[in-house]
């Protein structure tokens, strides 16, 4: 009874106002310099989200030490659209003057959450958002420090990409990389036209119970794990633990941002809690490997 309390006071109170740092290299001989960007998801924001907002300040502030150049938000970024300009005004002061784009999540498309009695327009969020420099990226491709970026909106509770995000892919003259909200919606697309896919969603489980793990995950197809660097269908990718929750509880899946280092020869030294590689064989094949962190925190 006492041990249960102290776990259920550790994953109310402790768990969810930490914040790991994990970097991640994407080694491709094919791409001369490094590029870095910072990842976030699921940070599932209200104007009053205090913890959270400083989470993602710290994280900014880490990601420009290291010489990031763009925001990555693998979606859920708020609640609700009626909160849109407030939640935007926040946002970009947390980031400060790194330029952002995002992808919409579950929450930000309209009628898509059964409990939710407001439901959310993501146009008006989109609005709000871009006002403020953060931009939506569904089903679109920019480019960002000269590396294409593909964007995948919700898609619903389905397993496959959408017939425009293999077009926009095989627009690109080289593999880009893809930002999506669930893992579920990376699926089905060319292996050799994704240089590595990121997305969220699942919150690494979110709550997982000693011995038993999480008890679901929301993702249709099973993945090898509830979040991390693994291989989906053929695709290099990665999957966030996010830095927010709408219920903010946690228990073995502390809040994560990412630094994604593309490129390189993968031995510069930048200060995170780990350090994942993955290299590209002669298949193309990705090769996972995990290092030492440089610092833990």
């Amino acid at each position: 009874m006492g041990e249960g309390l102290l776990l259920g006071l550790y994953a109310l109170l402790v768990e969810p106002s930490r914040l790991a740092l994990t970097l991640v290299r994407r080694i491709d001989p094919s791409i001369e310099r490094p590029r870095r960007f910072l990842l976030l998801s699921d940070t599932h924001l209200h104007p009053w989200s205090r913890h959270t907002f400083h989470r993602i300040a710290r994280a900014s502030a880490w990601a420009r030490a290291t010489g990031a150049t763009h925001v990555l938000i693998a979606g859920d970024v708020l609640e609700t659209d009626e909160e849109a300009d407030a939640v935007a005004a926040r946002l970009r002061h947390a980031l400060g003057d790194l330029p952002a784009v995002y992808v919409s999540g579950n929450h930000e498309v309209k009628g898509d959450l059964w409990w939710q009695r407001h439901r959310n327009d993501p146009r008006r969020i989109g609005d709000a958002m871009g006002r403020h420099g953060i931009e939506r990226l569904d089903e679109r491709v920019v480019e960002l420090d000269g590396v294409p970026v593909v964007g995948i909106g919700w898609r619903g509770w389905r397993s496959d990409p959408g017939r425009e995000t293999a077009r926009l892919l095989a627009a690109t003259d080289r593999p880009a990389l893809v930002l999506a909200h669930s893992p579920d919606h990376i699926r089905g697309l060319r292996g050799d036209r994704v240089l590595l896919a990121v997305c969220g969603h699942t919150h690494g489980g979110q709550v997982r119970l000693p011995g038993i793990g999480a008890p679901w995950i929301p993702v249709r197809a099973p993945l090898p794990r509830f979040a991390g660097a693994m291989v989906v269908d053929g695709i290099p990718a990665y999957v966030t633990r996010g830095i927010g929750a709408m219920i903010p509880l946690r228990l073995g899946a502390v809040p994560e941002a990412v630094i994604l280092e593309l490129g390189g020869s993968g031995t510069v030294s930048i200060d995170a809690t780990k350090v994942v590689e993955m290299r590209t064989t002669s298949s193309r094949r990705p090769r996972l490997r995990r290092r030492p962190p440089t610092n833990r925190r």
